[in-house]
Formats: C-alpha cells, sequence, structure tokens
C-alpha cells in the first residue's frame, strides 16, 4: 500500500458537465452503441479481472485508451493506495514510482469527483502521467455506499490530451465499471455458496461439470491429459439409518477432509450427490489415478466414524471407478459413463475396491485393445462424431497420443485444390488463429508431401529435403514426421507430428507402426468428406428451395437473389477473394434472405412505412436465417455473412451494431449488393429508384453504411439492368429491401 502528498495540489478537476449532448450523440453513433452495450460487454460474472479486461477493451474501442489500471484503498486508511488491476503499465515498478502510481486515487479522492492530468495543469502532473506510462490521464473515483473506495484510471499516450466527449464517455463507462465491480465484491460470498457444497465445503456438481467440460476443452488444445475419479462410500445408506444424530453428515465432512487432504491444489474435488464424490486428476495417467485412489481408501478404511453413545467404533470403505481422457474417451458423457461403469464393477466385488476403465472391461469379458495406436478408438469416434472438424480433431489427438507428440496438424485438399487446416493441437495461444478453418496456404512440407503421394520422416535437419532450419514458429526440435492421407490414390491431405514429448526423433520404425493408422484416417476421412458434402448438398437444396418459394409467394423478390449473388460475385472477384470465400458469399448471397419465412407475411406485404414494433419484427430476419444454417457443415462462413449482411460500417447496423473490420468481407459485399438491387427494384411501399441514383445512393454510403473499399469497386461495375424501373424515394431505414 502506497500514500501521495497531495497538500498544495492546484485543483485539476472535470467540472464541465458529463452528459452527452444530443448534438454530440449523431457523430459518436459507434462509441454511444458500445457504451449502451457495456453491461452485455462487462458479462455477468464475478470475476474482477474479466470485468477489468473488458471494461480496457471497452475504453480502448469509445476513447483511444492506451493505459488503464484500478486502484483500491484500505477501509481503515483510506490515503493508503495498491495498484489492483492494471493494464499497460510497467509490471513492477521501482518504489520510487509507487506513489506517483496512487496519486490519481489520492487526488480523485481529494476532490471527490473526476479528474485529469496532463501537461496544462503544471509540472507536477508530468511524473504522475510517466508512472502511467501516459502523456495525459483521467481517474473516476468509485464509491460504496457514498464512500470512495476505489479510483479507476484511463491513459493516453500520444500528444493530445483526452477530448470532452471522450472524458463523457470514459465517465459513463466508469458508472457502469463501478455498478460491476461493487456486484463482483457482493457477489463472492454468494458465488462461493453457488459453487460448492454447504456440507462438505467442497464444490458441488454444477462446478464439478463445469470443470470437467473446461479440461476437456484445454487438453484437446494441449494434447494434455487427465484422470476422472468417480467415489461412492460403501454401505453409507444403511450406516446413516442405524446411526444417531448427524453421524452420517459427519462421516461426509471426515471423508471430504480426506479427499482434500490427499490431492494437489490444481486438481478439483466434489460432492456430486449423497455419499458420491469426484475428482479430477489434472496431467494424470492411469496409474496415478489408481495409486491416489489406494491411498484414498486405505487411509478412510483406518479412520473411526462417530458410532453408538458417541464413541468412535464404525468404519466404512469407499469404491472408487476411474477413467482416463484421452485413453478411455474424448467425450465428456462418455468419460462419465466409463467412469461409473468401473465404479459399479469395483462396487460389485464388495466394495473398498478402485478398478480402471479397461480393467472393467477386461473383467466383463470383452477383449481390450492395448497398444499405442488404438485402432478401435477411430473407429469408435467415427461412429459418435458427426462434426467434421471435431472429428479430425479426435483422429489427430490418437495419433498424438500415440507417438507422444506434442503438436500436430491435418490439412485437407478439397477437389479444387485448395488447402484448409481442418486440425490444430499443440499450438500457443498467439497461434489460435492459425486453427480455424478457413483457406490456408500449405509450407513446403505439406505440398512436397501431397504432391509426391510420400511420407517424410526427418529425424535430423540433413534428412530433410529443405536447406533452412524448422525450429521455429512453435517447433521445439528439428525431427518431424509427415504422412500423406492417401485413399485409393487420391491424396485427401497430409497429416504432421512434431515437438515428441520424449526428446527422441522421429524414426522410420515409428512410421511403419503408424501406417496402418494413417490408412485408417484416410479411408474415414475420404467417407466422412463424402459424408459431409451429402449433407451440406442436401440442405443447401433445401434451403434454396425454400428460397424460390419465397420468391413465388412475394412476386416483388423474384430474381433478388440471383441478382444479388451476381453482383456479389462480380466484387468478390475482383477483390482477388479465394475460391472458399467466394464460394461462401455466393451462398449466402442466394440464401440471404431465407430468414423471411420467419416473418408475418402480412408485414412484408404492406404498402405503407412499417412502425417501429414492426421493423425490429422484421429485423430478426438475419439472425432467423444464420440458424437456419446452424450443424451444416461447411457453412460457417456462409452463416456469417447472412448473419451480419445488414451491418454497417460505421457500427449502426443490425443485429449487433458491428462495425468496420468486425463485419466479415462477404457480408460487406453482400450489404452492398443486397441495398443497391433492393433500390432498383420496386417494393409494395415505394417504387424504384434508376440505377444511377442506386450507385450515388452507394457513394454517398462509402464509409458509414459501406465499407470504402467495397463501395468504391462497386461503383465501377456496369450495373444490370433492374425488372422494373418506376422511380421514387428508395426506403433506406435499415429494414428489408
Amino acid at each position: 500500500m502506497t500514500s501521495f502528498d497531495i497538500t498544495g495540489l492546484p485543483r485539476c478537476t472535470i467540472d464541465f458537465p458529463l452528459e452527452i449532448t444530443p448534438e454530440e450523440i449523431g457523430p459518436l453513433s459507434g462509441a454511444v452503441n458500445t457504451l449502451l452495450k457495456s453491461s452485455y460487454l462487462l458479462g455477468a460474472t464475478f470475476e474482477i479481472d474479466a470485468i477489468f479486461n473488458s471494461l480496457f477493451d471497452i475504453a480502448e474501442e469509445i476513447a483511444g485508451v492506451e493505459a488503464c489500471g484500478l486502484l483500491s484503498c484500505k477501509e481503515s486508511d483510506p490515503s493508503s493506495w495498491e495498484i489492483r488491476l492494471s493494464r499497460r503499465i510497467e509490471a513492477r515498478p521501482s518504489p520510487d514510482r509507487l506513489p506517483f502510481l496512487a496519486a490519481p486515487g489520492a487526488i480523485a479522492t481529494h476532490f471527490g469527483k473526476g479528474v485529469s492530468m496532463d501537461p496544462e495543469w503544471g509540472e507536477w502532473s508530468g511524473p504522475i502521467c510517466e508512472a502511467w506510462s501516459s502523456s495525459s490521464l483521467v481517474a473516476f473515483p468509485l464509491r460504496n455506499d457514498r464512500d470512495i473506495r476505489g479510483t479507476i484510471v484511463f491513459g493516453k499516450r500520444d500528444s493530445h490530451p483526452f477530448t470532452p466527449v471522450q472524458v463523457k464517455l470514459l465517465w459513463a463507462l466508469s458508472l457502469q465499471a463501478e455498478t460491476h465491480l461493487h456486484r463482483a465484491e457482493s457477489g463472492k460470498t454468494l458465488s462461493f455458496y453457488s459453487f460448492h457444497d454447504p456440507l462438505t465445503h467442497l464444490y458441488n456438481s454444477q462446478y464439478f461439470h463445469h470443470q470437467l467440460e473446461k479440461e476437456i476443452l484445454r487438453c484437446g488444445r494441449s494434447a494434455g491429459s487427465f484422470s476422472l475419479l468417480l467415489l461412492d462410500i460403501d454401505g453409507f445408506t444403511a450406516f446413516n439409518e442405524r446411526s444417531r444424530n448427524a453421524a452420517g453428515d459427519i462421516a461426509l465432512q471426515e471423508f471430504a477432509g480426506i479427499l482434500n487432504g490427499s490431492v494437489r491444489e490444481v486438481d478439483t474435488v466434489a460432492r456430486l450427490g449423497g455419499d458420491e464424490f469426484g475428482i479430477i486428476l489434472l496431467e494424470g495417467i492411469t496409474e496415478g489415478a489408481k495409486s491416489l485412489s489406494q491411498r484414498i481408501i486405505q487411509r478412510f478404511e483406518r479412520h473411526l466414524l462417530p458410532g453408538d453413545r458417541d464413541s468412535r467404533t464404525e468404519r466404512l470403505s469407499v469404491s472408487i471407478g476411474v477413467a482416463s481422457f484421452p485413453s478411455d474417451s474424448f467425450d465428456k458423457a462418455d468419460l462419465v459413463s466409463k467412469a461409473d461403469r468401473a465404479l459399479q464393477m469395483a462396487k460389485s466385488k464388495g466394495g473398498g475396491h478402485v478398478l480402471l476403465f479397461h480393467e472393467a472391461t477386461d473383467a466383463e469379458g470383452v477383449k481390450n485393445v492395448v497398444s499405442d495406436l488404438p485402432v478401435q478408438k477411430i473407429y469408435e469416434a467415427g461412429r459418435s462424431v458427426v462434426d467434421m472438424d471435431k472429428f479430425l480433431e479426435i483422429l489427430l489427438f490418437t495419433g498424438m497420443q500415440g507417438l507422444s507428440a506434442g503438436r500436430g496438424s491435418i490439412i485437407v485438399k478439397d477437389a479444387d485444390g485448395d488447402f484448409t487446416l481442418r486440425a490444430a493441437i499443440g499450438f500457443s495461444r498467439h497461434e489460435e488463429h492459425i486453427t480455424a478453418s478457413g483457406g490456408f496456404r500449405p509450407g513446403p512440407i505439406t505440398t512436397w508431401v501431397v504432391d509426391h503421394q510420400l511420407p517424410l520422416v526427418v529425424s535430423r535437419p540433413e534428412d530433410s529435403p529443405f536447406a533452412g532450419p524448422f525450429k521455429k514458429n512453435g517447433y521445439q526440435t528439428e525431427s518431424f514426421l509427415s504422412i500423406p492421407l492417401t485413399y485409393h490414390g487420391q491424396t485427401l491431405g497430409a497429416l504432421h507430428l512434431t515437438n515428441r514429448k520424449d526428446q527422441r526423433p522421429f524414426t522410420h520404425e515409428d512410421l511403419k507402426v503408424f501406417a496402418p493408422i494413417s490408412s485408417e484416417i484416410a479411408a474415414i476421412l475420404a467417407q466422412g468428406i463424402g459424408f459431409r458434402e451429402n449433407v451440406r448438398t442436401f440442405s443447401l437444396s433445401i434451403l434454396t428451395s425454400l428460397s424460390d418459394a419465397l420468391e413465388l409467394r412475394f412476386p416483388f423478390l423474384s430474381g433478388h437473389s440471383s441478382r444479388v449473388r451476381d453482383l456479389s460475385t462480380r466484387v468478390g472477384e475482383r477483390m482477388g477473394l479465394a475460391k472458399a470465400d467466394l464460394t461462401a458469399l455466393r451462398h449466402a448471397a442466394e440464401l440471404h434472405d431465407v430468414g423471411i419465412v420467419g416473418i408475418p407475411g402480412n408485414l412484408l406485404a404492406k404498402k405503407r412505412r412499417l412502425s417501429e414494433l414492426e421493423t425490429e419484427m422484421v429485423r430478426k430476419h438475419p439472425f432467423l436465417g444464420s440458424k437456419m444454417l446452424e450443424g451444416v457443415p461447411g457453412m460457417d462462413a456462409t452463416r456469417r455473412a447472412i448473419l451480419e449482411h445488414h451491418e454497417h460500417f460505421d457500427g449502426s447496423g443490425y443485429p449487433y451494431g458491428l462495425r468496420g473490420d468486425d463485419i466479415s468481407i462477404p457480408a460487406q459485399i453482400l450489404s452492398v449488393a443486397e441495398s443497391y438491387d433492393s433500390a432498383v427494384s420496386a417494393r409494395p411501399h415505394r417504387s424504384a429508384l434508376p440505377p444511377e441514383e442506386a450507385l450515388q445512393m452507394v457513394r454517398d454510403g462509402s464509409g458509414t453504411r459501406f465499407d470504402p473499399q467495397v463501395a468504391e469497386l462497386f461503383a465501377t461495375l456496369p450495373p444490370i439492368p433492374p425488372n422494373q424501373s418506376q422511380t421514387s424515394k428508395v426506403r433506406m431505414d435499415g429494414g428489408v429491401h
């Protein structure tokens, strides 16, 4: 905790009115939209770190904030301050800087209102701004029951201080932050009881299953592992019925204490209900989970519990079932089911036993395939997973586990010769953009493997057919294994493995071991691609028929989708979009209005302007259209374009008020093409505009409604003659055109 001497400090308060005037709102539509959504963007979490990170992101967007901090003071000593959270300031400041970091809190508290600090206030502000890595600062006090308990500080690094309008926006945001931060403080107790069992003070079932989902996701991305333990106290029901007073509750509490004392802080222990408990053992392999289970069984069997006449004479045992990720299952529900199956088998032995899942299958007489590369798991995954990307990730994970690889990827080549990165595991957080499905430019290794249809085993640098080091971009070793995925003579892609965990190089022996698996992966991949394409084609056929039916129902829409498709395609081609993006754009253009099926038909046929309520109903059609494509394989980019095609470049569109680069390029193209064709086509409530006036509308909307680059390109295209040429004022209120 640090204090700052404010003796002799001149008044530096923000004294102008902080309400945003109507005149100021117009140019600030995007920032105001973001501010209005700040409660949603800050979220419902009780975690102060999450709240503050969202707060900083919002402040950066609406006011160009470049440094930010949350100062808090002690209730017993209001003059003593500490930095509770910060962004973009020195992580470990020298002791002589600490008073200047605390200064904004002390100054805002002294004057009891928002303050600003920049060179115009005098030399005294220089060291304060410098400590905050800024050239100017504003700070707003945070109150709790009229007492100041904290201060929000915003900094700017360029030579121009915050403008009055920016200060107003930050003040409004600080009020939102004050509410959320106080809510987080008051929610700590509530949060504890929301996630904890009140009897044992262990985590409850809700929290446990939430953590289980998180671990599956984390391990899936990092090639990690964990074990799930399910525990059941043997004979507890009978013990509870014959015991006096609260002996049953005492037994549960003391067993919880044994569990807590047996695991590490990073592990999760929960009471799942009654006498059932669960443990998530991080980075736990089956052998380690079994050893832990045996220790728990031994400790509990030695523990005396309350019996008759308040004496400790009773003993109970516990049965434990164990299943591990990913060796037993990739899926949460299946993993829990297998751990429970092992638990029931352990109980059937009379209690006081631990059983691993694969031991349970052996005990039931089921053949258990034990190998470094479990072929059976690939077949099981193929039968249980329809989502192709998830399926490929499971296949990749299987291969990585078999060869102890820490990093892997599957790259798929389509019929047009374009490559897509469909699965990637073991990439660092700053490389997460690599893992997204989409257009992908293959490197020399992928190109060589696919073109030659031969595997590439590099045990040491001199084995590589390429010059130059590969120990970069996340590669921790010089050794890697790349295998073509070939089925019936057709190369479907390549699988790459590297960063072997045991530091041994990949060898040709590894390739021999893995060859049967790569063949199975290629076969299943071929079938999956065919299935995926069939589902996609069938879904598109249904939706296209539905779109055609809409044009029959509403004649004024006749030909609209096909014309928008042609216009969008021409712009996309001139912008140099990749084939995959052009395909997504064409599909989106053809189906952009399919969500109209969820809108009352009488609204679209009205010959007057729609009321505010009616307009809101019509504006749901992009969302409804995108929902209709949900689950259709390979249509994510199309769904997004449909969802965003009524967003405006300046943030004034709908449904989410996105702005600028937050709107996908296909959606920005579709927005211009759709608006133009709607303008040159008649609607029940208006006549059509001449093409030259519609083009001027596009030019006028550059930078506001439309992306400037897209608008400029579109305006240079030869217009397609409209079906109807009656003229009058076109509706521009953002509804369905």
